[in-house]
């Protein structure tokens, strides 16, 4: 594909991206008047979803036939287990692992996406909305826990994660934009979900906080 349809697809991801810098979850965290409980209570909602992203992953390389684009993703599953564990580590003191609807319904629709989708659109998937959705929380959560071993990983990995994406698109034309935009506009939509419900639980449990 030529270089403006990859522009177009980034221009569209990067104005969603600057979207979700925005949204409550974000706010929460970098909002320097959120309570240190209520901070804490996002990293207790964020565990099922950090659980849920190894099941998102690992189903990519299961369904995943093209030579190239399996390879691709298991590089990204290997750089990625392990990363629930170390959110685990960073939540030492607060063992409760909760469990939610919508959290569960958001990441089972990323399951079912990686299963049916053709190959370039799981590569979008995975590293347009996902790693991009991640990148913006990392930033966030840098600021609500400095040095924070999850934070800092995520925050430098991330960066890479999402140019593997693009260089996909760079090296393939076995896509369109209109097709490319509609996932990326789904994805967004459920990460959008999955997250305000994560700030909307966290700010419910510390209310009296």
């Amino acid at each position: 594909m030529s270089q403006q349809d990859v522009a177009r697809v980034a221009a569209y991801n990067e104005e969603r991206q600057r979207e979700y810098e925005g949204s409550e979850l974000i706010r929460l965290l970098t909002d320097e008047t959120t309570s240190d409980e209520t901070k804490k209570a996002v990293l207790t909602y964020l565990q099922p979803w950090s659980n849920a992203f190894q099941r998102m992953i690992s189903a990519r390389v299961t369904y995943e036939s093209d030579p190239k684009l399996r390879a691709l993703a298991l590089e990204h599953q290997e750089e990625e287990i392990g990363h629930d564990k170390i959110l685990a580590r960073s939540r030492a003191e607060d063992r409760e692992l909760v469990w939610d609807p919508v959290i569960e319904a958001g990441a089972s629709w990323f399951v079912d996406q990686f299963a049916v989708l053709p190959g370039v659109q799981r590569a979008v998937l995975a590293h347009l909305a996902l790693e991009a959705g991640s990148l913006v929380f990392s930033q966030a959560g840098t600021k609500a826990f400095p040095e924070d071993e999850y934070f800092e990983l995520h925050d430098e990995a991330d960066v890479e994660h999402l140019e593997m994406g693009y260089e996909v698109l760079r090296q393939r034309d076995d896509w369109t934009v209109d097709a490319l935009v509609t996932v990326l506009d789904r994805a967004w939509q459920v990460i959008g979900v999955v997250s305000n419900r994560i700030a909307e639980c966290a700010k419910r449990d510390t209310v009296a906080a």
